[in-house]
């Protein structure tokens, strides 16, 4: 149960999936992750930047890094770096940073979410967002 619970995040499909021990005092209407693993594409990226320090500080623009992929981390798909992240729903994602690159020189990289969720800013819940504020049907 241990090694379950508090070796990470786990995904299915590339989907998040958090897993808590149930207690009977638990309440699903009030329970709210506004922290989840989503898994990040770097496309792209220069060949300088795919030392594990540089992707974690390039990840830390978005989140807190958990771990690159391992086509990643052993550099056998160089179209991209993949790493997945744990990002606050509640905020905007941004879909560029700007990185420096380690001479020193700036540059746009472009994000990409290989599965976003939507969250509600109005309602403060994740699956929908409201349609305007004059109280349109969701």
């Amino acid at each position: 149960m241990h090694k379950v619970f508090y070796t990470g995040s786990r995904t299915i499909r590339n989907r998040p999936i958090n897993l808590k021990p149930w207690t009977p005092e638990f309440d699903l209407t009030k329970e709210f992750l506004s922290d989840i693993p989503l898994w990040v594409i770097f496309p792209k990226l220069p060949m300088s930047c795919w030392g594990s320090e540089a992707l974690s500080k390039i990840a830390s623009a978005i989140g807190k890094p958990l771990f690159a992929n391992e086509c990643t981390t052993k550099k056998t798909r160089i179209s991209y770096a993949r790493m997945l992240i744990e990002v606050n729903v509640t905020r905007t994602l941004p879909i560029e940073i700007t990185v420096l690159d380690p001479r020193g020189r700036k540059f746009q990289q472009e994000l990409v979410y290989e599965w976003k969720l939507s969250y509600c800013d109005k309602c403060q819940t994740i699956g929908h967002v409201c349609h305007n504020q004059q109280g349109l049907r969701k």
